[in-house]
């Protein structure tokens, strides 16, 4: 994988390590509702977005169009507010 490949996964992996740590803050009323039964959550995680997928392929060929790049901070910027 490319240096710039590589920085891309360092990042994502930052982003999911961060999610994790908000996730580990005291339980609340809400957390004891959250641990009863399994629900299910349509969050995903954004390493195999379309976005992201596109911005690596023209990382990989060193070509990033500005629209790809603005994409992509578009949908880390999404996902930063739902972190929030």
């Amino acid at each position: 994988m490319s240096a710039p490949g590589q920085e891309l996964d360092a990042l994502l992996k930052e982003l999911e390590q961060v999610a994790g740590k908000i996730s580990d803050r005291p339980a609340d009323a809400i957390d004891r509702i959250i641990q009863g039964p399994r629900r299910h959550t349509k969050t995903r995680s954004i390493r195999h977005d379309p976005v992201l997928e596109n911005f690596r392929r023209e990382l990989t060929d060193g070509l990033i169009r500005a629209d790809t790049a603005n994409q992509l901070l578009r949908l880390i910027t999404t996902v930063l507010a739902k972190l929030a």
